[in-house]
Protein backbone atom coordinates (compact mmCIF):
# COMPACT_ATOMS: atom_id res chain seq x y z
CA UNK A 1 0.00 0.00 0.00
CA UNK A 2 2.93 2.49 0.66
CA UNK A 3 3.01 5.26 -1.96
CA UNK A 4 6.81 6.56 -2.62
CA UNK A 5 6.11 9.83 -3.52
CA UNK A 6 3.51 10.62 -0.31
CA UNK A 7 4.59 13.71 0.95
CA UNK A 8 3.03 16.35 3.77
CA UNK A 9 -0.57 15.40 5.37
CA UNK A 10 0.69 15.46 8.78
CA UNK A 11 -2.05 16.67 10.37
CA UNK A 12 -4.46 14.48 8.49
CA UNK A 13 -2.70 11.57 9.46
CA UNK A 14 -2.71 12.37 13.08
CA UNK A 15 -6.63 12.88 13.16
CA UNK A 16 -7.18 9.67 11.70
CA UNK A 17 -4.81 8.12 13.93
CA UNK A 18 -6.85 9.93 17.08
CA UNK A 19 -10.03 8.06 15.39
CA UNK A 20 -7.68 4.40 15.25
CA UNK A 21 -6.70 5.23 19.01
CA UNK A 22 -10.24 6.10 20.53
CA UNK A 23 -11.66 3.62 22.96
CA UNK A 24 -15.39 3.27 20.96
CA UNK A 25 -16.54 2.71 17.67
CA UNK A 26 -15.36 5.34 14.83
CA UNK A 27 -16.65 6.77 11.57
CA UNK A 28 -14.47 9.30 9.36
CA UNK A 29 -15.63 10.92 6.25
CA UNK A 30 -13.29 12.21 4.09
CA UNK A 31 -14.11 13.97 0.80
CA UNK A 32 -12.27 16.28 -1.66
CA UNK A 33 -11.77 16.95 -5.03
CA UNK A 34 -10.21 14.47 -7.37
CA UNK A 35 -6.39 13.80 -8.03
CA UNK A 36 -6.32 15.54 -4.02
CA UNK A 37 -4.86 12.73 -3.11
CA UNK A 38 -7.49 11.04 -0.32
CA UNK A 39 -6.67 7.55 -1.31
CA UNK A 40 -3.03 7.64 -0.89
CA UNK A 41 -3.86 9.06 2.36
CA UNK A 42 -5.86 6.56 3.55
CA UNK A 43 -3.33 3.84 2.40
CA UNK A 44 -0.80 5.71 4.07
CA UNK A 45 -2.55 5.60 7.33
CA UNK A 46 -3.88 2.00 6.88
CA UNK A 47 0.27 0.73 6.56
CA UNK A 48 0.44 -2.18 9.40
CA UNK A 49 -3.14 -1.70 10.31
CA UNK A 50 -5.74 -4.56 9.49
CA UNK A 51 -7.75 -2.94 6.93
CA UNK A 52 -10.76 -4.20 4.45
CA UNK A 53 -10.72 -2.10 1.85
CA UNK A 54 -13.17 -1.58 -1.33
CA UNK A 55 -13.34 0.95 -4.20
CA UNK A 56 -16.65 1.84 -5.48
CA UNK A 57 -17.15 1.85 -9.25
CA UNK A 58 -20.19 3.85 -11.05
CA UNK A 59 -21.85 0.32 -11.72
CA UNK A 60 -25.82 -0.14 -10.95
CA UNK A 61 -26.43 -1.31 -7.11
CA UNK A 62 -27.12 -4.71 -7.73
CA UNK A 63 -23.52 -5.63 -9.37
CA UNK A 64 -21.91 -2.99 -7.00
CA UNK A 65 -23.44 -5.44 -3.71
CA UNK A 66 -22.23 -8.54 -5.86
CA UNK A 67 -18.73 -6.84 -6.43
CA UNK A 68 -18.63 -5.85 -2.17
CA UNK A 69 -19.76 -9.40 -1.16
CA UNK A 70 -17.04 -10.63 -3.13
CA UNK A 71 -14.52 -8.58 -1.53
CA UNK A 72 -15.85 -8.93 2.21
CA UNK A 73 -15.69 -12.50 1.54
CA UNK A 74 -12.61 -12.77 0.54
CA UNK A 75 -11.34 -10.59 3.83
CA UNK A 76 -13.30 -12.79 5.89
CA UNK A 77 -11.67 -15.94 4.61
CA UNK A 78 -14.64 -17.25 2.56
CA UNK A 79 -14.55 -15.88 -1.14
CA UNK A 80 -17.96 -18.33 -1.90
CA UNK A 81 -19.85 -15.46 0.53
CA UNK A 82 -23.05 -14.31 -0.78
CA UNK A 83 -24.89 -11.30 0.36
CA UNK A 84 -28.13 -10.41 -0.77
CA UNK A 85 -27.83 -6.93 0.82
CA UNK A 86 -25.80 -4.54 2.19
CA UNK A 87 -26.60 -4.52 5.79
CA UNK A 88 -25.21 -8.41 6.20
CA UNK A 89 -22.34 -7.87 3.90
CA UNK A 90 -21.01 -4.67 6.46
CA UNK A 91 -21.66 -6.47 9.75
CA UNK A 92 -19.61 -9.64 8.44
CA UNK A 93 -17.03 -7.18 7.13
CA UNK A 94 -17.05 -5.68 10.73
CA UNK A 95 -17.38 -8.40 12.94
CA UNK A 96 -14.86 -10.47 11.61
CA UNK A 97 -12.93 -11.69 14.39
CA UNK A 98 -9.61 -9.69 14.59
CA UNK A 99 -7.08 -9.10 17.70
CA UNK A 100 -6.50 -5.91 16.64
CA UNK A 101 -8.98 -2.68 15.44
CA UNK A 102 -9.95 -2.92 12.15
CA UNK A 103 -9.93 -0.48 9.65
CA UNK A 104 -13.45 -0.45 6.73
CA UNK A 105 -12.86 1.89 4.08
CA UNK A 106 -15.26 2.49 1.71
CA UNK A 107 -13.79 4.72 -1.47
CA UNK A 108 -15.63 6.33 -3.72
CA UNK A 109 -18.79 5.89 -1.73
CA UNK A 110 -20.60 8.39 -3.81
CA UNK A 111 -20.83 5.76 -6.42
CA UNK A 112 -22.63 3.63 -4.27
CA UNK A 113 -24.79 6.39 -2.26
CA UNK A 114 -26.13 7.87 -5.99
CA UNK A 115 -26.98 4.75 -7.03
CA UNK A 116 -28.83 3.45 -3.92
CA UNK A 117 -29.83 6.62 -1.36
CA UNK A 118 -31.26 4.53 0.86
CA UNK A 119 -28.02 3.16 1.72
CA UNK A 120 -27.50 6.09 4.03
CA UNK A 121 -30.58 5.10 6.07
CA UNK A 122 -29.67 1.71 6.15
CA UNK A 123 -25.92 2.22 7.17
CA UNK A 124 -27.63 4.51 9.83
CA UNK A 125 -29.50 1.97 11.49
CA UNK A 126 -26.75 -0.20 11.17
CA UNK A 127 -24.31 2.02 12.76
CA UNK A 128 -26.71 2.06 15.60
CA UNK A 129 -27.49 -0.86 16.61
CA UNK A 130 -24.43 -3.35 15.88
CA UNK A 131 -21.15 -1.63 14.31
CA UNK A 132 -20.99 1.66 16.66
CA UNK A 133 -20.61 -1.79 19.16
CA UNK A 134 -17.35 -2.54 17.13
CA UNK A 135 -13.77 -2.38 17.82
CA UNK A 136 -13.55 -0.32 14.08
CA UNK A 137 -12.78 2.47 12.40
CA UNK A 138 -15.38 3.14 9.52
CA UNK A 139 -13.83 5.31 6.44
CA UNK A 140 -16.08 6.69 3.82
CA UNK A 141 -14.25 8.73 1.11
CA UNK A 142 -15.70 10.16 -1.39
CA UNK A 143 -14.81 12.79 -5.04
CA UNK A 144 -17.76 14.41 -5.63
CA UNK A 145 -17.79 17.29 -3.12
CA UNK A 146 -20.82 18.91 -3.91
CA UNK A 147 -22.60 15.74 -3.18
CA UNK A 148 -21.04 14.97 0.41
CA UNK A 149 -21.34 17.85 1.32
CA UNK A 150 -25.05 18.35 0.58
CA UNK A 151 -26.71 14.57 0.46
CA UNK A 152 -23.85 12.64 3.12
CA UNK A 153 -22.83 15.52 5.57
CA UNK A 154 -26.01 17.97 5.69
CA UNK A 155 -27.87 18.01 9.09
CA UNK A 156 -31.25 16.62 8.00
CA UNK A 157 -29.13 13.66 6.25
CA UNK A 158 -29.07 10.23 8.28
CA UNK A 159 -25.73 9.61 8.74
CA UNK A 160 -25.75 13.25 10.15
CA UNK A 161 -23.80 13.40 13.34
CA UNK A 162 -22.31 9.68 13.85
CA UNK A 163 -18.90 11.08 12.05
CA UNK A 164 -16.96 12.82 14.65
CA UNK A 165 -13.76 12.48 11.75
CA UNK A 166 -14.80 14.60 8.85
CA UNK A 167 -11.90 15.69 7.16
CA UNK A 168 -11.76 18.19 3.75
CA UNK A 169 -8.80 17.04 2.15
CA UNK A 170 -7.61 19.98 0.41
CA UNK A 171 -4.11 20.85 -1.84
CA UNK A 172 -0.84 20.78 -1.08
CA UNK A 173 1.56 23.98 0.44
CA UNK A 174 3.84 25.38 -2.10
CA UNK A 175 6.85 24.01 0.56
CA UNK A 176 5.50 20.19 0.40
CA UNK A 177 4.82 20.09 -3.38
CA UNK A 178 8.39 20.96 -3.92
CA UNK A 179 9.43 17.65 -2.33
CA UNK A 180 8.04 15.68 -5.33
CA UNK A 181 10.45 18.01 -7.46
CA UNK A 182 13.91 18.62 -5.57
CA UNK A 183 15.94 18.80 -8.46
CA UNK A 184 14.38 21.89 -9.75
CA UNK A 185 15.30 25.24 -8.37
CA UNK A 186 12.74 27.62 -6.44
CA UNK A 187 12.06 29.83 -9.25
CA UNK A 188 10.91 26.99 -11.63
CA UNK A 189 8.78 24.86 -8.73
CA UNK A 190 7.01 28.32 -8.35
CA UNK A 191 6.21 28.52 -12.08
CA UNK A 192 5.10 24.65 -11.78
CA UNK A 193 2.69 25.42 -8.92
CA UNK A 194 1.29 28.69 -10.52
CA UNK A 195 0.31 26.69 -13.17
CA UNK A 196 -0.94 22.73 -11.21
CA UNK A 197 -1.34 24.03 -7.92
CA UNK A 198 -1.15 21.77 -5.04
CA UNK A 199 -3.21 18.54 -6.39
CA UNK A 200 0.07 15.41 -6.26
CA UNK A 201 -1.23 13.69 -9.51
CA UNK A 202 -0.39 16.41 -10.89
CA UNK A 203 2.95 16.84 -9.76
CA UNK A 204 3.68 12.78 -9.92
CA UNK A 205 3.97 13.46 -13.80
CA UNK A 206 6.52 16.18 -13.92
CA UNK A 207 9.56 14.76 -15.61
CA UNK A 208 12.46 15.77 -13.57
CA UNK A 209 14.28 15.10 -17.34
CA UNK A 210 12.74 17.94 -19.13
CA UNK A 211 12.44 21.62 -17.95
CA UNK A 212 9.67 22.45 -15.95
CA UNK A 213 8.10 25.05 -18.79
CA UNK A 214 8.52 22.13 -20.75
CA UNK A 215 6.66 19.78 -18.58
CA UNK A 216 3.76 22.58 -18.11
CA UNK A 217 3.44 23.26 -21.95
CA UNK A 218 3.67 19.45 -22.79
CA UNK A 219 0.79 18.72 -20.39
CA UNK A 220 -1.18 21.80 -20.20
CA UNK A 221 -1.06 22.90 -23.75
CA UNK A 222 -0.53 20.10 -25.90
CA UNK A 223 -4.10 18.20 -27.16
CA UNK A 224 -3.36 15.50 -25.75
CA UNK A 225 -1.45 16.38 -23.06
CA UNK A 226 -3.13 14.90 -19.55
CA UNK A 227 -4.03 18.35 -18.46
CA UNK A 228 -5.64 19.53 -21.03
CA UNK A 229 -8.87 18.54 -20.59
CA UNK A 230 -9.13 18.03 -16.84
CA UNK A 231 -10.66 21.11 -15.47
CA UNK A 232 -13.40 20.26 -17.74
CA UNK A 233 -13.65 16.36 -16.21
CA UNK A 234 -13.86 17.77 -13.01
CA UNK A 235 -16.51 20.33 -13.71
CA UNK A 236 -18.88 17.59 -15.43
CA UNK A 237 -18.46 15.04 -12.49
CA UNK A 238 -19.61 17.92 -9.87
CA UNK A 239 -22.02 20.14 -12.01
CA UNK A 240 -25.41 19.37 -13.41
CA UNK A 241 -24.74 22.41 -15.42
CA UNK A 242 -21.79 22.63 -16.26
CA UNK A 243 -21.65 25.75 -18.71
CA UNK A 244 -22.59 28.50 -16.16
CA UNK A 245 -20.16 27.61 -14.09
CA UNK A 246 -17.81 27.50 -16.86
CA UNK A 247 -18.64 31.26 -17.76
CA UNK A 248 -18.57 32.40 -14.10
CA UNK A 249 -14.70 31.23 -13.88
CA UNK A 250 -13.94 32.49 -17.43
CA UNK A 251 -14.68 35.85 -16.63
CA UNK A 252 -13.55 35.58 -13.02
CA UNK A 253 -9.47 34.38 -14.62
CA UNK A 254 -9.94 37.22 -17.03
CA UNK A 255 -10.30 39.70 -14.88
CA UNK A 256 -14.05 40.46 -13.00
CA UNK A 257 -13.93 40.25 -9.36
CA UNK A 258 -17.31 42.30 -8.20
CA UNK A 259 -20.59 40.16 -8.38
CA UNK A 260 -21.60 42.90 -10.77
CA UNK A 261 -18.64 42.78 -13.05
CA UNK A 262 -18.81 38.29 -12.66
CA UNK A 263 -22.38 38.93 -13.68
CA UNK A 264 -22.11 41.27 -16.60
CA UNK A 265 -19.00 39.38 -17.98
CA UNK A 266 -20.91 35.81 -17.47
CA UNK A 267 -24.53 36.57 -18.38
CA UNK A 268 -25.28 35.15 -15.17
CA UNK A 269 -28.33 36.41 -13.94
CA UNK A 270 -27.11 38.44 -10.71
CA UNK A 271 -30.27 37.12 -8.99
CA UNK A 272 -28.84 33.45 -9.20
CA UNK A 273 -25.28 34.19 -9.16
CA UNK A 274 -24.74 34.11 -5.45
CA UNK A 275 -25.49 30.39 -5.58
CA UNK A 276 -23.26 30.03 -8.10
CA UNK A 277 -20.42 31.42 -6.32
CA UNK A 278 -21.48 29.88 -3.06
CA UNK A 279 -21.30 26.61 -4.51
CA UNK A 280 -17.43 27.08 -6.19
CA UNK A 281 -16.70 28.58 -2.67
CA UNK A 282 -17.51 25.30 -1.18
CA UNK A 283 -15.42 23.54 -4.44
CA UNK A 284 -12.29 25.88 -3.28
CA UNK A 285 -12.29 26.95 -6.93
CA UNK A 286 -13.36 30.24 -5.88
CA UNK A 287 -12.17 32.41 -2.35
CA UNK A 288 -14.24 35.15 -1.52
CA UNK A 289 -11.76 37.84 -0.07
CA UNK A 290 -12.44 40.89 2.51
CA UNK A 291 -9.97 43.48 3.50
CA UNK A 292 -8.20 42.51 6.68
CA UNK A 293 -9.65 44.19 9.59
CA UNK A 294 -13.39 43.93 8.05
CA UNK A 295 -16.32 43.79 10.39
CA UNK A 296 -18.97 41.73 10.62
CA UNK A 297 -21.36 43.40 9.03
CA UNK A 298 -18.69 43.60 5.65
CA UNK A 299 -18.44 39.46 6.09
CA UNK A 300 -22.27 39.46 5.65
CA UNK A 301 -22.91 41.36 3.50
CA UNK A 302 -23.26 39.33 0.08
CA UNK A 303 -22.56 42.91 -2.44
CA UNK A 304 -19.27 43.51 -0.52
CA UNK A 305 -15.76 41.69 -1.09
CA UNK A 306 -13.96 40.50 -4.05
CA UNK A 307 -13.59 36.93 -6.10
CA UNK A 308 -10.98 34.71 -6.99
CA UNK A 309 -10.02 31.67 -8.52
CA UNK A 310 -8.17 29.85 -5.45
CA UNK A 311 -7.42 26.98 -7.25
CA UNK A 312 -4.02 27.83 -9.84
CA UNK A 313 -4.48 25.16 -12.21
CA UNK A 314 -8.36 25.88 -12.78
CA UNK A 315 -7.07 29.48 -13.05
CA UNK A 316 -4.70 28.59 -15.54
CA UNK A 317 -7.08 26.27 -17.52
CA UNK A 318 -9.29 29.10 -17.87
CA UNK A 319 -7.07 32.04 -18.54
CA UNK A 320 -5.25 30.22 -21.19
CA UNK A 321 -6.61 26.79 -22.57
CA UNK A 322 -10.84 27.97 -22.26
CA UNK A 323 -10.37 29.36 -25.83
CA UNK A 324 -8.52 26.68 -27.55
CA UNK A 325 -5.87 27.73 -30.09
CA UNK A 326 -5.84 25.47 -32.86
CA UNK A 327 -5.27 21.48 -32.45
CA UNK A 328 -1.58 20.88 -30.60
CA UNK A 329 -0.02 17.81 -31.40
CA UNK A 330 3.71 17.96 -30.85
CA UNK A 331 6.25 18.90 -28.22
CA UNK A 332 7.66 21.93 -30.29
CA UNK A 333 4.45 23.06 -31.24
CA UNK A 334 3.22 23.24 -27.13
CA UNK A 335 6.25 24.43 -26.77
CA UNK A 336 6.28 27.37 -28.87
CA UNK A 337 2.33 28.32 -28.09
CA UNK A 338 3.44 28.75 -24.44
CA UNK A 339 6.22 31.23 -25.77
CA UNK A 340 3.75 32.92 -27.56
CA UNK A 341 0.65 32.75 -25.62
CA UNK A 342 1.32 31.74 -22.22
CA UNK A 343 4.79 33.21 -21.20
CA UNK A 344 4.51 37.10 -21.80
CA UNK A 345 1.88 37.25 -19.63
CA UNK A 346 2.94 34.78 -16.95
CA UNK A 347 4.71 36.91 -14.47
CA UNK A 348 1.18 39.21 -14.09
CA UNK A 349 -1.07 35.67 -14.23
CA UNK A 350 1.58 34.51 -11.51
CA UNK A 351 1.26 37.23 -9.37
CA UNK A 352 -1.44 36.30 -7.10
CA UNK A 353 0.08 32.93 -6.31
CA UNK A 354 3.25 34.38 -5.44
CA UNK A 355 1.55 36.14 -3.10
CA UNK A 356 -0.47 33.34 -1.56
CA UNK A 357 2.98 31.27 -1.46
CA UNK A 358 4.24 34.39 0.77
CA UNK A 359 1.45 34.37 3.08
CA UNK A 360 2.03 30.61 3.45
CA UNK A 361 5.45 31.73 4.31
CA UNK A 362 4.25 33.49 7.30
CA UNK A 363 1.92 31.42 8.63
CA UNK A 364 4.43 28.62 8.61
CA UNK A 365 6.53 30.91 11.16
CA UNK A 366 3.62 32.06 12.98
CA UNK A 367 2.88 28.64 13.64
CA UNK A 368 6.49 28.05 14.13
CA UNK A 369 6.63 31.32 16.60
CA UNK A 370 9.60 32.52 14.85
CA UNK A 371 7.80 35.79 13.77
CA UNK A 372 8.11 38.57 15.90
CA UNK A 373 4.66 38.48 17.37
CA UNK A 374 1.56 36.13 16.80
CA UNK A 375 -0.78 37.91 13.86
CA UNK A 376 -4.42 37.13 15.14
CA UNK A 377 -5.31 37.77 11.28
CA UNK A 378 -3.24 37.61 7.90
CA UNK A 379 -4.36 38.73 4.58
CA UNK A 380 -4.93 41.48 1.57
CA UNK A 381 -5.73 45.03 2.81
CA UNK A 382 -7.50 47.57 0.11
CA UNK A 383 -9.26 50.86 0.70
CA UNK A 384 -9.88 53.13 -2.24
CA UNK A 385 -6.99 52.44 -4.76
CA UNK A 386 -4.23 51.53 -1.88
CA UNK A 387 -3.50 48.43 -1.24
CA UNK A 388 -1.04 45.97 0.71
CA UNK A 389 -0.33 42.85 0.00
CA UNK A 390 -0.36 41.36 3.02
CA UNK A 391 -1.09 42.75 6.39
CA UNK A 392 -1.48 41.30 10.07
CA UNK A 393 -2.05 42.05 13.50
CA UNK A 394 -2.33 41.27 16.86
CA UNK A 395 -6.29 41.81 18.37
CA UNK A 396 -4.95 45.12 20.10
CA UNK A 397 -3.50 46.37 16.71
CA UNK A 398 -0.40 47.88 18.19
CA UNK A 399 1.62 44.80 16.67
CA UNK A 400 1.81 44.57 13.48
CA UNK A 401 3.32 43.45 9.89
CA UNK A 402 3.05 44.65 6.38
CA UNK A 403 4.19 42.80 3.25
CA UNK A 404 4.98 43.36 -0.43
CA UNK A 405 5.28 40.66 -2.93
CA UNK A 406 7.13 41.38 -6.15
CA UNK A 407 6.91 38.90 -8.83
CA UNK A 408 9.19 40.78 -11.53
CA UNK A 409 12.34 39.84 -13.40
CA UNK A 410 13.67 43.26 -11.54
CA UNK A 411 15.41 43.41 -8.63
CA UNK A 412 13.37 45.27 -5.64
CA UNK A 413 14.71 48.40 -4.92
CA UNK A 414 14.56 50.40 -0.93
CA UNK A 415 11.43 52.67 -2.79
CA UNK A 416 9.32 49.35 -2.42
CA UNK A 417 10.03 49.68 1.13
CA UNK A 418 9.54 53.51 1.47
CA UNK A 419 6.05 53.40 -0.30
CA UNK A 420 4.93 50.07 2.15
CA UNK A 421 5.58 52.16 4.62
CA UNK A 422 3.57 55.13 3.77
CA UNK A 423 0.44 52.88 3.01
CA UNK A 424 0.88 51.30 6.50
CA UNK A 425 0.12 54.98 8.01
CA UNK A 426 -3.60 54.59 6.61
CA UNK A 427 -4.34 51.53 7.81
CA UNK A 428 -7.06 51.26 11.02
CA UNK A 429 -4.45 50.36 13.68
CA UNK A 430 -3.54 51.87 16.92
CA UNK A 431 -1.68 55.25 16.68
CA UNK A 432 1.71 54.07 18.61
CA UNK A 433 1.22 50.68 16.54
CA UNK A 434 4.75 48.85 15.83
CA UNK A 435 5.66 47.75 12.45
CA UNK A 436 7.55 44.76 11.04
CA UNK A 437 8.06 45.17 7.24
CA UNK A 438 8.64 41.99 4.91
CA UNK A 439 9.67 42.07 1.30
CA UNK A 440 9.49 39.47 -0.90
CA UNK A 441 11.19 39.24 -4.38
CA UNK A 442 11.26 36.96 -6.50
CA UNK A 443 14.96 38.75 -8.75
CA UNK A 444 16.60 39.34 -5.01
CA UNK A 445 17.04 42.89 -3.78
CA UNK A 446 19.34 46.02 -4.85
CA UNK A 447 22.52 47.08 -2.91
CA UNK A 448 20.27 49.83 -0.45
CA UNK A 449 17.38 47.79 0.44
CA UNK A 450 20.05 45.67 1.73
CA UNK A 451 21.89 47.99 3.91
CA UNK A 452 18.91 49.54 5.19
CA UNK A 453 17.45 46.19 6.31
CA UNK A 454 21.01 45.18 7.62
CA UNK A 455 20.47 48.68 9.92
CA UNK A 456 16.83 48.19 10.58
CA UNK A 457 15.73 44.58 12.11
CA UNK A 458 12.13 45.53 11.26
CA UNK A 459 12.92 44.85 7.76
CA UNK A 460 12.94 41.23 6.63
CA UNK A 461 13.88 40.25 3.08
CA UNK A 462 13.30 37.13 1.47
CA UNK A 463 13.75 35.69 -2.01
CA UNK A 464 12.83 33.22 -3.92
CA UNK A 465 14.60 30.33 -2.10
CA UNK A 466 13.78 31.32 1.10
CA UNK A 467 10.42 30.59 0.53
CA UNK A 468 10.78 27.04 1.08
CA UNK A 469 12.85 26.81 4.58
Amino acid sequence: MSDPAFFGRTGELESLQDAYESRSAEMAIIYGRRRIGKTALIQKFCEGKPVFFYTAKSWKDSYQLEQFSRAVGIFCGNPQLVFLNWAAALKAAATRPEKDRKVLVIDEFQYIAKERPSILSELQVLWDEVLSHENILLILCGSAVSFIAKEVLGEKNPLYGRARTLMKVRPLPFQTVAEFVPAYTAEDIFRGYAALGGIPYFWQAVDPRKSMTENLAVNLLRSNGFLNDEAQSVLRQEFRDPGTYNAILRSIAFGATTRGEISQKSLVDPRILTKYLSVLEDMDFVVKEFPVFSGHGDLGNTSRGIYRISDPYLKFWFRFLSTPPALIMTRQEALAEWDASVEPFFAEFASDTFEEVCRQYLNRKRLEGRLPFRPAALGRWWKGGTEIDIVGADHERRQCLAGECKYRSQKTGVKVLRTLQAKCSQLPVEEDARFDYWIFSRAGFEDALQEAAAKDPSVHLVGMAELLR
